[in-house]
């Protein structure tokens, strides 16, 4: 393990720091909260995120305050966006890594850091949601501070609850109320399930949460002065406000589906972890007798049976707050995959400790490394085989495509190679290369090749080149948050077609539209003379008409 952190800092390295210029914003999250930085900071607007001059009820304003700082200390360049997030995760990573050090030792805390870098859902935060990424770091730092305070020594205890609510009263400014309880609700259940003596009393609950509410009262209390209803149904489901609610069975599936292909490749590895979490380790541990004193987590220190019943009553500890951190998925409308970045934490915690036990004795733990590198390589197969086809109907980025199933193939299938060949522990460490080899390939592959699927830069260019200063841009749905960011012109917003064109004219007498695709036929219907298409691409087309 001598060389386990120059490895770690090369797998960040790869995963979270390699191809950040390869392209502008992305629609639509990331361009958005670029967009609200930027306008927020133009209008010297200090409570209300606007997009569009108008409010913007996704979220807190605060927020948005790692982008705002890129602008005003910057150029508002992607790549100094997305370095800024990035260093984030690196910050997420560290909370992990000290908490699994903490609590199970030093080499298991670099395997957490591993594990969660490894996880498809840490880079995919980091280029589109930052926000995730904070409320991750917050609502850990609450966690740690909640398990220190039942597994660890009782000196200093209340100054680090005092640290960890306060991050938690910092996870509901920034984030809202989901990411800033669910560690207490995964306490709860821990509790709940577990019974130790004194659990609630050592957390002191309600002190922390009338800390909490004595921080973020004054923004939530002048916001719902401002809004009223309009703000208050909004606020219970930040950082996901603005989405549509779908079916109410849409929930735990998303919550499922998320947790498996977020934290892809180690999501393999997660169910022997979760059966591990039980399983007393240690040789020649024998459980107490019934009736026996049950002792404290903090209680003698060096006899191994009070290190094995600390060990495993963190490991569940972590275990409730895995589905803890899931329950929000199952409450917002609609969230995107990043809503499970504060789950991952838990989940590479479990999986770090079971890899720790691994390297102390690999034979034990051989049958579920076994299922899970089978396992991956099944995944994996299945996925290579789903982008080769997907490559064959999209002819524009058929190499990217292609080259990425190949990686996802070749890197899928290693972990299982090496198991064959009895290197157990080599085929632990081969499960962080499809993350760790896949990240560069879209980043500097894939994204640069799709930006016109993702991104309306390419038309506001066009637009700032075929059309005088000032000139009107038509819309005929909301403008991407792309197109609103880096286009120069004023945008007209949806209204009547046949009206638009004759009221709307450039100093050169056209007037100006973008649209998607798909609404072709009602432009050319609605156009007063002969359509010009300037640009056309998968996700927007620009085109001019001369009115007679």
């Amino acid at each position: 393990m001598r060389f386990a952190p120059l490895l770690l800092a090369a797998l960040c390295a790869l995963v979270l720091f390699t191809g950040l210029d390869g392209n502008g914003f992305l629609d639509w999250r990331e361009a958005r909260d670029a967009e609200v930085a930027r306008e927020v900071i133009g209008q010297r607007e200090g409570l209300t995120p606007l997009f569009g001059i108008e409010p913007l009820l996704e979220k807190p304003l605060p927020a948005y305050a790692p982008e705002a700082l890129v602008h005003l200390f910057t150029r508002p360049l992607p790549l100094r966006s997305r370095q800024a997030r990035a260093a984030l995760a690196l910050l997420l990573l560290l909370v992990t890594g000290s908490i699994g050090a903490r609590h199970f030792g030093a080499r298991a805390g670099v395997i957490a850091a591993g594990v969660l870098a490894s996880a498809l859902a840490l880079p995919l935060a980091a280029r589109t949601d930052g926000t995730q990424i904070l409320a991750a770091i917050f609502a850990w730092v609450g966690c740690a501070a909640l398990a220190d305070a039942q597994f660890g020594r009782a000196a200093g205890r209340d100054l680090r609850l005092v640290v960890g609510y306060g991050a938690l009263a910092a996870a509901l400014v920034c984030a809202g109320p989901l990411p800033a309880l669910w560690p207490l609700g995964g306490l709860g259940l821990y509790l709940a399930l577990a019974r130790p003596e004194a659990g609630w009393t050592r957390v002191r609950p309600l002190a922390g949460l009338v800390m909490m509410l004595g921080v973020a009262l004054p923004w939530y209390a002048a916001m719902t002065e401002r809004y009223g209803a309009a703000f208050l149904t909004r606020a219970p489901f930040f950082p996901y406000g603005l989405e549509s609610r779908g079916p109410w069975y849409a929930g735990p599936v998303l919550a499922v589906s998320f947790l498996v292909v977020g934290f892809f490749p180690w999501s393999a590895l997660l169910p022997g972890a979760l059966a591990h979490a039980a399983t007393w380790w240690r040789t020649g541990m024998r459980l107490p007798l019934p009736g026996a004193g049950r002792p404290r987590g903090d209680a003698l220190p060096g006899d191994p049976l009070s290190r094995e019943r600390r060990e495993e009553g963190v490991a569940h500890f972590f275990i409730a707050c895995l589905f803890a951190a899931l329950a929000p998925i199952v409450a917002y409308p609609a969230p995107p995959m990043t809503a499970v970045l504060p789950a991952l934490p838990a989940a590479a915690l479990l999986c770090a400790r079971f890899l720790d036990h691994l390297f102390e004795d690999a034979t034990r733990v051989a049958r579920p490394l076994t299922q899970a590198v089978r396992m991956l390589a099944l995944i994996g197969t299945v996925g290579a085989v789903l982008l080769s086809l997907v490559a064959t109907r999209v002819r524009d980025i058929t190499p990217e495509l292609r080259l990425l199933a190949s990686v996802v193939f070749v890197t899928s299938w290693l972990p299982f190679l090496a198991d064959f060949l009895g290197r157990r522990r080599l085929a632990a460490g081969l499960l962080a290369l499809p993350v760790a080899f896949g990240t560069p390939v879209v980043a500097m592959r894939l994204l640069p090749a799709m930006e016109d699927y993702l991104s309306a830069r390419s038309v506001a260019v066009a637009m700032a080149a075929v059309s005088p200063p000032v000139a009107p841009l038509l819309l005929v749905d909301p403008a991407p948050p792309t197109l609103r960011l880096y286009t120069e012109r004023n945008l007209v917003p949806p209204g009547n077609l046949r009206t638009g064109f004759t009221r709307y004219r450039a100093s050169d007498g056209h007037a100006y539209i973008a649209f998607r695709p798909v609404r072709e036929k009602a432009v050319l219907h609605a156009a007063p003379g002969p359509l010009e298409i300037l640009l056309r691409t998968p996700s927007l087309v620009l085109a001019r008409v001369q009115p007679e």
